[in-house]
């Protein structure tokens, strides 16, 4: 084999374990970061705070509970603040452009 060819083997060797160790990296990461929440930070309800991630159908099931316990003024208010913020962001986008 030539040396051009053996030199691009390798840098593809390099590269397919630079990228499986990259991903390895992440699920240590995530496996850490679930580890690191403390159980004394745990709010009481069924959210996983001990470190379990969370599935789509809880974080749902949790957001509903809490937007069924607001009332209609809350509610409202929610609304507004979001709809300052928003009107706020384009303000100041179109500001960044003149």
């Amino acid at each position: 084999m030539g040396k051009m060819k053996e030199k691009f083997l390798e840098d593809q060797e390099k590269a397919l374990n630079d990228a499986i160790d990259a991903f390895m990296d992440d699920d240590y990461q995530l496996e850490e970061y679930y580890t690191s929440l403390k159980p004394e930070d745990c709010c009481g309800n069924d959210c996983h705070c001990t470190g379990e991630p969370a599935t789509q159908e809880d974080v749902q099931s949790n957001h509903d509970d809490w937007w069924n316990s607001l009332s209609n003024e809350q509610k409202q208010k929610l609304y507004n603040d979001q709809e300052e913020a928003f009107k706020l962001t384009i303000e100041e986008m179109n500001d960044e452009r003149k």
